[in-house]
């Protein structure tokens, strides 16, 4: 009895290994995911799954990574191989990737290499780089330094995180994979990039003292050429855009259009393309503060779309800080100061994928921006000033030393900041389609042959490099372009894991100890009730069976 028991307790065991074994075998082949985050963090987005659904031909993914590398960087590792794991399941194949080792790829002569130190005239000490790193520094993926424990000792190493992604003779580039927020997005962004045939153009109004590409908007140029092609452009004497322009950006004009150019616009918006209008009404220089009033003539075309933009700046005691030079006896100390003309807005609103999951975006200089929808349109207001917001009468005193305490201020707020329109436009120039046209002239378009697309924003500044270094405007700048030109799924899945969950800020002081006290305790205070539970129930059987 004993020994059929025992052979059945071996059998059982032998069982639960081979299924191990066997599943682990079927987990080399069979990849799968359960994500239980509350925006699918880490489920692939639709533009992604349609982006791989739609690849001709294969797309190859090399991933150069140090291996053992210290937390946090291990974590990333084993993020991209999952990540690049489920490219390569929804795509069926398309998608192949490798991880390698740098070291790995090692001669022996590079070894060689490494261990020969030499000097630079000021003594410093420095090595030759080896013919790997050589060939990776070619390929674009460079090494970043990282603090490690080796032999009790913390030291520096030279790691490898970086990506190369090839379709047919076309390359893309992630030299350095330092945090996964973003990666799907990016990667899915370049493999369209390589993909598809033509690069979208975005127009850059200029001629109206506009800020340059070279100048103000170098930060602007760098993000929006991973995916467009940005084009300066001066339309001059033409009424009407080249036609392989396929979106425009109004951007801080200080002097107004001329009427043919407001008919380019307009005629473009008509032909169903986008527009974005990013418009000052006072121009302020951020050394001396001095404002000067900006004149950008779009009023009355705008009116006919059923937007207003207002002459009035908007101030707001939710604003961020500037650096206010003060004398304190000898010396002049410069100490932040609540600076009321650069309103932050803590949380865009809307259903637009525009502004879904951003927040703390700064909107400098800004004029109130209201949108009343037209016949066939429909319109959206994506950002407001707080309610402890006012109006400043033009000319605005924008002086960082104003002195806010001898002003009685009466907020007025909220005011909105930023508008979406789109729908079949009404042309701002109707009327002139019953005259005859000069010979040669294209004829004028009354409404949109489709759905048109429209942003009127009531500053031009916060695109410029002096507010572009943060992520949340960067995020609403490529938010703005992609809505403009771009599958609006992909919007979605950049801002995704942007948001945040906060708690409820009309909890009770209790109420908020224990949610704060309960997310680390609580799931271990739970499981050692349940073990609890369990020993006092086997207790009890045991007792019961003995007595009997």
């Amino acid at each position: 009895m004993n020994t059929s028991k025992l052979m059945q307790q071996s059998l059982f065991v032998v069982a639960v290994i081979g299924s191990l074994v066997l599943i682990n075998v079927l987990g080399l082949r069979l990849f799968g995911r359960v994500d239980v985050t509350r925006d699918g963090a880490y489920t692939l987005s639709k533009a992604t799954t349609e982006t791989l659904g739609s690849l001709d031909e294969a797309v190859t993914v090399t991933a150069y990574f140090t291996e053992n590398l210290p937390a946090p960087y291990s974590s990333n590792a084993r993020y991209v191989r999952d990540l690049l794991e489920e490219f390569r399941s929804s795509s069926k194949g398309r998608v192949s990737f490798e991880f390698i080792d740098p070291a790995s790829q090692e001669t022996d002569k590079d070894k060689e290499t490494k261990k020969e130190m030499k000097q630079d005239i000021f003594g410093r000490r420095f090595r030759e780089p080896t013919a790997i790193e050589k060939e990776l520094a070619s390929t674009g993926i460079q090494p970043v330094e990282i603090r490690v424990i080796e032999e009790d000792q913390q030291q520096t190493k030279r790691a490898y995180m970086g990506l190369v992604i090839r379709y047919g003779e076309r390359k893309e580039v992630i030299p350095v994979v330092q945090g996964v927020a973003g990666l799907e997005y990016e990667l899915t962004t370049m493999i369209r990039k390589m993909t598809r045939a033509k690069t979208p153009v975005i127009a850059l109004l200029q001629g109206h003292d506009e800020p340059k590409p070279q100048e103000k908007l170098q930060h602007l140029s760098t993000l929006l050429s991973q995916t467009y092609e940005l084009r300066p452009t001066e339309l001059g004497q033409k009424e009407r855009f080249e036609p392989e322009i396929d979106g425009v950006f109004v951007m801080g004009a200080k002097r107004a259009l001329a009427p043919n150019e407001l008919k380019a616009i307009d005629q473009f918006l008509m032909e169903g393309k986008p527009v974005a209008f990013m418009l000052d009404t006072v121009s302020v220089d951020l050394r001396t503060f001095e404002s000067t009033p900006a004149q950008h003539g779009l009023t009355a075309m705008l009116a006919t779309y059923g937007v207003t933009v207002g002459d009035k700046l908007v101030a707001d005691v939710a604003s961020a800080n500037v650096n206010v030079q003060e004398r304190r006896g000898y010396m002049v100390v410069s100490a932040p100061s609540p600076y009321p003309f650069i309103p932050i807005v803590k949380r865009l609103e809307g259903e637009s994928a525009i502004s879904q999951g951003l927040g703390d975006v700064t909107f400098p200089f800004v004029s109130e921006v209201k949108a009343t929808a037209m016949p066939g349109t429909t319109v959206a207001v994506l950002a407001r000033s707080s309610e402890k917001s006012w109006l400043e009468n033009s000319p605005a005193n924008v002086d960082p030393r104003r002195d806010w305490r001898s002003e009685t201020i009466t907020p007025s707020g909220p005011y909105g900041l930023m508008v979406q329109v789109s729908g079949k436009l009404k042309s701002h120039f109707a009327a002139e389609a019953t005259t005859s046209a000069a010979p040669g002239a294209p004829p004028v378009l009354v409404q949109s042959a489709k759905d048109a697309k429209l942003i009127v924003i009531g500053t031009g500044a916060l695109f410029t490099d002096d507010f572009l270094t943060g992520r949340p405007n960067a995020a609403l700048l490529l938010n703005v372009a992609d809505w403009l030109l771009l599958d609006p799924a992909l919007l979605a899945m950049r801002s995704r894991g942007m948001a945040v969950a906060p708690l409820k800020t009309d909890l009770s002081d209790g109420a908020r100890t224990a949610v704060k006290l309960g997310n680390p305790l609580g799931l271990p205070l739970l499981l050692a009730a349940f073990g609890l539970i369990r020993w006092r129930m086997r207790e009890a059987r045991r007792r019961t069976e003995t007595a009997s």
